[in-house]
């Protein structure tokens, strides 16, 4: 996770043509409330609240079932994997490498990943040593909310919100296999993912939005390759088209 995190921050700088403006450091902050993203947060943090009422019916059982039986077996090594933000630095790495191409939502996309990561990492650490929970599996104090969670979750809603549900219904999937994980490795507690994986979805989203309404009143757009299909009478395939 270390290593992980030094790898996010070094592309953060090496992107720095799209400069982190620290007048838009409390509109980012406070994105999962100033944007729809709020219906996640609220959503999120009232599933978390259940699931804790019922701790012993819920929460205590499905700790019991996923320990006990080991549902996804040694396929769980591939969740922590995931959530140790390699899919986050994969995808900023590529759209940064998209924007040295000429395409600025390229660069601006690398940067809302890292930004999306960072923010919802920031206070899932908070949290943490805040609330300091025993983990399920150990004395360590660090249990609530699952970090892994956090960042496969907002990886999954930025993927969501810049790509659509062709993207984003597998990053939604990989995601849920890392809080899943979790609990199956005896990491976590449910409670501990879900309040993970509301606080990742809330900022991945927050950000996009954000991101799409700068984006949309410096009036870019993508300058990348699109595929679209063709079908005019007799013609049919695929066409590629490129703004310049």
């Amino acid at each position: 996770m270390k290593n992980c995190t030094l790898l996010m921050l070094s592309l953060f700088y090496s992107f720095n043509v799209h400069a982190w403006d620290m007048s838009d450091l409390k509109d980012e902050s406070l994105s999962p409330f100033k944007t729809s993203a709020r219906n996640v947060l609220y959503f999120g943090g009232a599933l978390t609240l259940t699931v804790l009422i019922f701790e012993d019916s819920i929460v205590d059982s499905t700790q019991s079932e996923f320990v006990d039986d080991k549902p996804l077996g040694s396929l769980s090594k591939f969740g922590d994997l995931a959530g140790q933000m390699i899919p986050n630095a994969i995808y900023a790495i590529g759209m940064g490498l998209d924007g040295y191409t000429g395409n600025k939502l390229g660069y601006s996309r690398a940067i809302g990943m890292i930004k999306a990561t960072a923010y919802a990492s920031a206070v899932t650490t908070a949290i943490k040593y805040t609330v300091r929970e025993p983990r399920p599996n150990s004395n360590a104090r660090n249990s609530f909310p699952s970090g892994h969670s956090t960042t496969a979750f907002a990886f999954a809603g930025y993927v969501y919100e810049e790509h659509g549900w062709q993207w984003g219904i597998p990053s939604f999937a990989m995601a849920s296999f890392v809080g899943a994980s979790r609990i199956n490795d005896n990491y976590h507690y449910l409670h501990d993912v879900l309040a993970g994986a509301t606080i990742g979805l809330a900022y991945g989203i927050g950000i996009s939005k954000i991101d799409k309404l700068k984006r949309k009143e410096n009036g870019e757009k993508d300058l990348g390759l699109t595929i679209v299909p063709l079908y005019d009478g007799n013609i049919k395939g695929l066409a590629l088209i490129k703004y310049f």
